[in-house]
This record gives C-alpha cells, sequence and structure tokens, in this order.
C-alpha cells in the first residue's frame, strides 16, 4: 500500500504541470492549500502545547511513510510518536512560530507544505534552545481530513550571544 502511494505521488507531480508554462495547474487549488494551512496551524497549537497526544492525530494511522528529524529516521508511526513524547517530556516549554508556509496542490487529495519556523526550547534543565526549523510535509486527505504521511524537519541552532 505505502509503495503504491509513493508511486503516486511521482507519477501525479509531473501531471500536475502544465506543459506551457512550467507552473503547477494546482495553484487554483485554493481551498486546499487553505485547509493545509489550518490544519498544519492546529499541528502547531499542539506542539507549542507539548500535547504529544494531540499532535500525533495530525500523522495518519493508515497510510504513514516515514518521518525524518535531523539525521534520524522513524518508519513507524508509534517510533516517531515514542520519540517525540520523550523530547517533550524533557522540555519546560516551546514555542514554534512560522514564518513562512508554502502549499503546493499535487492533486486535489495530496499537497506539498514547506514551512519556515523560529523555534524557542527552554529544557528542565535550565538550558535555553533557539533555532530556526524547518519542515518539509506530505499531507492526504482522509476522509474529511488532511493527515500528514511524511514529513522531515531539521533545525539549525542560534549561536549564543
Amino acid at each position: 500500500m505505502k509503495s503504491a502511494l509513493i508511486e503516486s505521488i511521482i507519477l501525479i507531480a509531473p501531471l500536475s504541470m502544465n506543459p506551457k508554462q512550467k507552473e503547477p495547474i494546482t495553484e487554483s487549488f485554493t481551498e486546499v492549500k487553505k485547509e493545509v494551512r489550518d490544519q498544519f496551524n492546529q499541528l502547531v497549537s499542539a506542539i507549542n502545547q507539548m500535547n504529544a497526544g494531540e499532535w500525533s492525530k495530525f500523522y495518519s494511522n493508515d497510510e504513514f511513510l516515514s518521518t525524518i528529524a535531523g539525521t534520524d529516521y522513524y518508519d513507524t508511526k508509534d517510533t516517531w510518536v515514542d520519540s517525540i513524547t520523550s523530547y517533550f517530556n524533557i522540555r519546560e516549554r516551546q514555542h514554534i512560530e512560522p514564518v513562512e508556509v508554502r502549499v503546493t496542490a499535487l492533486a486535489p487529495n495530496i499537497a506539498l507544505m514547506t514551512s519556515e519556523e523560529r523555534s524557542e526550547i527552554k529544557l528542565k534543565d535550565g538550558e535555553n534552545i533557539k533555532s530556526k526549523h524547518v519542515f518539509t510535509m506530505i499531507w492526504r486527505k482522509e476522509k474529511d481530513v488532511w493527515k500528514i504521511l511524511h514529513s522531515h524537519e531539521s533545525w539549525l541552532d542560534e549561536q549564543a550571544n
């Protein structure tokens, strides 16, 4: 099932291009963009609340493909959720603030989203971490709600002054 979905995404992306303009026809999918952006904003809220249970609901149960965080690869939703839960548990607070969010509809039910965020984390041991953070996500509409199939996130810690 997962390989069929990946093949579909690979096949759909070129088909979503207008050969004359070389711009995605999907730019007209304004509803897709709005819905994915709204879901992402709710995901950010769950992250800022350090609510792993709520955060994990944004990832697909049936179609989860993988996640990469930094250089760590997760091939099951359970291992990904366990990892994030442990990270949330060592933090006193955290806040990510989206700076830019870009959504490209690849099909009526598939979207690519990239984003940039400012991130601030205070660990329970007192350490403060400020970072530039980025996401790349593939979203798919399941029933009436958008879910994440794959995500990749990276960050660059800011130097202390």
